[in-house]
């Protein structure tokens, strides 16, 4: 269902540093921590301009729990020019700051980063606002993928054994 015309950005970064942009130009003052009731409750029909985007892509943020919410903010979030993305080590100091009742570390925000950007991918490509995979390619990036996977959770011996 991927219409080549209503494509709006190469890659789901880019819309979630566009959102993130937007919403710091949206909301007067020091921007405070995203939260799912902040979120659009539907999706636009067409996105035609900048604040239809912004709908758009909150909307695919849907069903993330507020520290996925939360890192997605940290990460995509503004910074100054010249300043370079936020990694995840810093992530990682600046959440358990944020939630102190809970011990983070560097793998499990990593863990968190990949299953929200990957429910966001998956929204923006249901709109249409990112170009959907080819199917082979797909096939052979699953694979690899839960190769690695697999090596990650069994060692490398699971992965010369397949």
């Amino acid at each position: 269902m991927c219409h080549e015309n209503r494509i709006r950005f190469k890659r789901a970064d880019e819309a979630l540093r566009f959102y993130f942009r937007l919403r710091e130009l949206l909301h007067p003052g020091p921007a405070r921590r995203l939260v799912a009731s902040d979120l659009p409750p539907d999706a636009c029909a067409e996105a035609a301009t900048a604040h239809d985007d912004y709908q758009c892509i909150g909307w695919c943020m849907l069903g993330l729990d507020e520290v996925a919410l939360w890192l997605l903010s940290e990460i995509y979030g503004p910074t100054g020019f010249g300043v370079h993305r936020r990694r995840f080590s810093d992530a990682c100091k600046a959440a358990r700051l944020e939630f102190p009742g809970r011990e983070f570390h560097v793998r499990e925000i990593a863990m968190v980063h990949e299953h929200a950007l990957g429910v966001v991918k998956r929204g923006l490509r249901k709109l249409a606002m990112i170009p959907c995979r080819e199917a082979s390619a797909a096939r052979e990036r699953d694979g690899v993928s839960v190769m690695r996977e697999r090596a990650h959770l069994l060692g490398n011996r699971a992965a010369t054994r397949a």
